[in-house]
């Protein structure tokens, strides 16, 4: 992470004008909790109990005693008391209610915090006496790399993330080569990635096309002129013939030649249409990797 940061505000401040340090605080503990939660709105009925109970109380009418059998004694009862009737019911239901059981378990290894503390250095211009002069960079410049860097770093406030980038000259003063125009000897002493690629590219098709003419077209005129060396041979001879022949094997002779002068033409041109397919196929392979490319070429070098 720390190359990353660099390499990023390398490429606004430059090269060998920033500092960074990272400081990353890790959870190492594993953490295993198990939780139920339960949801009353979303219930089902489980099962249902009714019960039912009906009672009837009678008065004293009716009961034969020694009491009730004397003369006069009717007189001295009360009145018949009415009966009671009583009904009870019961209902009982049972609900089964919807019940989550979640288990999460969390590895050692976590980012609890993180900080990172960015140094950048200000500008340098020209002086008057020649030596570069220093000039502190902008509130706003701070600003911006300030949030590229959170950006970069994944920047967390509620996890308490700190993310700090300061201007101060370094001790240590780029000299006036540094921020001049670099010249043509310098260019081509110290030639930008840009530039490297380009020459590796043209280096490929240059090589590319001395296969092309060593494999293709040298083979091609070494059969041409073989193929002319006989025909300017038996030129004399033909026209000898031709004069005094009477005239049926000269023109044979000459369908012979030119169909195989047409055969040649064509087998030509098939073999130089695949030799282009491939220049073509190497050419895409360099384009897409550079890199790969370079290393091939060093080893090549580097064996020859």
């Amino acid at each position: 992470m720390r190359s990353q940061i660099e390499e990023i505000v390398a490429g606004i401040v430059g090269q060998g004008r920033a500092r960074v340090q990272v400081t990353a605080e890790l959870d190492l503990n594993r953490v295993e909790s198990r939780s139920e939660s339960f949801d009353p709105e979303s219930r089902v009925v489980r099962s249902t109990q009714t019960r039912s109970e009906n009672s009837l109380t009678g008065g004293a009418e009716g009961q034969v005693t020694v009491g009730n059998e004397l003369p006069g004694a009717n007189q001295n009862q009360p009145a018949p008391q009415q009966k009671d009737s009583s009904q009870k019911n019961e209902e009982t239901t049972n609900y089964e209610i919807s019940r989550v059981t979640k288990v999460e378990t969390l590895e050692g290894g976590r980012l609890k915090r993180l900080s990172v503390a960015v140094l950048v250095d200000g500008v340098y211009a020209p002086g008057a006496n020649g030596k570069p002069a220093y000039q502190p960079r902008s509130d706003a410049e701070i600003a911006r790399i300030t949030a590229l860097v959170r950006t970069a770093v994944g920047y967390d406030k509620v996890r308490g993330d700190q993310v700090e980038v300061v201007n101060l000259r370094f001790a240590e003063t780029p000299t006036a080569a540094e921020f001049s125009e670099p010249g043509l000897i310098q260019s081509f002493l110290s030639p930008t990635k840009e530039e490297v690629m380009r020459l590796v590219e043209l280096t490929v098709l240059s090589l590319l096309t001395l296969v092309v003419l060593m494999a293709v077209v040298r083979p091609l005129l070494r059969r041409v002129l073989e193929s002319d060396a006989p025909m300017a041979l038996a030129g004399p001879a033909g026209a000898l013939a031709l004069a005094g022949a009477a005239g049926g094997e000269a023109p044979v002779e000459i369908a012979v030649r030119e169909n195989s002068t047409n055969k040649f033409l064509e087998s030509a041109k098939i073999n130089g249409q695949i030799q282009a397919e491939t220049v073509e196929r190497v050419v895409d392979m360099v384009r897409a990797s550079p890199t790969e490319t370079v290393e091939v070429l060093r080893n090549w070098i580097h064996d020859s």
